[in-house]
């Protein structure tokens, strides 16, 4: 009876032993595989690994537009509640930021140089925000929506600025066709604190993030695409003030940068070097050969892997720590999206892979 026992545990053991091995070279070969089990023969273009982020805002107006509020409220408001930066965009007017005091290279907030270069075209608003650049720009009148993005973008390039392309919903203004047609932009707006600007679509037309979506599919996200940003759009400081309704703190991007410095964050939006955020955070984003991380700040959150054409890769929910997406074969590209409990969202970077 003795042995018969020795005899059951062994095979009991066995048994364990053959599961165990077998689990892992499934997860091993699912890991270094593609979905039809052959090993992918693809990576991320360029390794990441940041975890200093500068707060900042890139879509604000003040009392010389239709903001309002003086532009020194404005940046002080900025200032003082957390933001380690942000641009003055006045419609088609560039403030000097060396007028504030706030922005002087021995403080540690920067004012970016700004302005909204505001066009109209068939009938439509079409705005293109300037970003470090050296000289006003100004707005105009044009036959085309095409013409219109050709003109601001590149007068914004010719200014050795960054463009970004702002709310395509505004009035329904820009299709991603629009944007595909174009020369090709440094960022888009992909989520707006202005209530006026659909940026979640409407039960006909795409949401801002969708129309990302298709831009980066069409065009491909090598060397860096187009790059996604949450801005406020700040009109209005003082509440129940004319201007409308669009206050600050609602959206904000957040550089890659050790340094708080003009030129350190204009280099920053130039790379494409950001994440973008309705509210949530990030602690750290790593992409490494065949690997993707984030690690959220709050807990609870959904973080969802995105590829071309904006296909759900992989949906994790995370209580802490991060999430990891490693590569399967056929990703073009792969971006995160980050939802809190509170629906609060941040959006990284499409990353392109090679072979």
């Amino acid at each position: 009876m003795r042995n018969r026992g020795r005899w059951i545990a062994l095979l009991l053991i066995g048994a364990a032993t053959a599961f165990a091995f077998a689990c892992w070279k499934e997860r091993t070969t699912t890991a270094a595989s593609g979905a039809d089990g052959a090993p992918s023969p693809l990576r991320f273009e360029e390794p990441l690994d940041v975890e200093v982020f500068q707060r900042g805002n890139i879509h604000t107006h003040t009392s010389l537009s239709d903001g309002d509020s003086a532009p020194g409220d404005v940046v002080r408001w900025y200032r003082e509640n957390g933001y380690a930066f942000v641009a003055l965009t006045d419609h088609n007017q560039r403030v000097d930021p060396a007028t504030f005091p706030e922005s002087q290279p021995s403080s540690s907030f920067a004012v970016i140089p700004g302005e909204e270069v505001t066009m109209t075209a068939e009938g439509r608003p079409v705005h293109v925000n300037a970003l470090c650049t050296q000289r006003t720009i100004g707005g105009g009148h044009f036959p085309t929506k095409a013409e219109a993005l050709r003109w601001a973008i590149g007068r914004v390039r010719a200014e050795g600025g960054v463009a970004l392309i702002n709310h395509p919903n505004f009035d329904w203004a820009l299709s991603a066709g629009d944007i595909v047609a174009a020369p090709p932009a440094d960022l888009l707006e992909i989520y707006s604190g202005h209530p006026y600007v659909h940026t979640e679509g409407d039960a006909t037309r795409p949401s801002h993030e969708a129309v990302w979506d298709v831009v980066l599919t069409a065009r491909g996200p090598a060397g860096g695409g187009i790059a996604a940003v949450a801005v406020d759009d700040m009109h209005q400081l003082v509440a129940e003030s004319n201007a409308p309704p669009a206050g600050p703190g609602r959206g904000f991007i957040e550089v890659f940068s050790r340094e708080v410095s003009r030129a350190a964050i204009c280099n920053a939006l130039a790379r494409r070097r950001l994440y973008a955020s309705s509210g949530a955070r990030l602690r750290r984003i790593a992409v490494a050969e065949d690997s993707f991380s984030v690690w959220p700040a709050a807990t609870g959150t959904v973080v969802e892997f995105v590829g071309a054409g904006g296909r759900v890769l992989d949906r994790q929910r995370l209580l802490t720590g991060r999430a990891t997406y490693r590569l399967r074969g056929g990703e073009r590209y792969v971006r995160a999206r980050v939802t809190q409990p509170d629906g609060k969202r941040a959006w990284t970077q499409a990353y392109a892979t090679v072979k």
